[in-house]
């Protein structure tokens, strides 16, 4: 799921956003680090990456380890990205 996002196509649901998470995780270890982060914003398309996996690790990293890992950050980076980032996660 590395497809740019545009302004009249940001939408992703839930399902794809997981998927898309999933697909960053280049090393396989379950854990999504802020350098994978940031490089599957920049294949988004999105603008002002490396501030924006910052950001997002700061706020959705609940158990300070710099990654996101486990269903609670996930969602919490959901959430997140729906108001940050202009991806509507349905």
């Amino acid at each position: 799921m590395h497809l740019p996002l545009t302004d009249h196509d940001n939408k992703l649901t839930e399902q794809e956003f997981k998927k898309w998470l999933k697909s960053i995780d280049l090393n396989n270890d379950g854990l999504i680090s802020r350098k994978e982060l940031r490089d599957g914003l920049r294949a988004l398309g999105l603008n002002s990456i490396q501030w924006k996996a910052w950001r997002a690790l700061v706020h959705a990293d609940l158990n300070h380890n710099k990654h996101i890992d486990g269903d609670g950050e996930v969602e919490e980076l959901i959430k997140y990205a729906r108001k940050r980032w202009g991806i509507v996660v349905n």
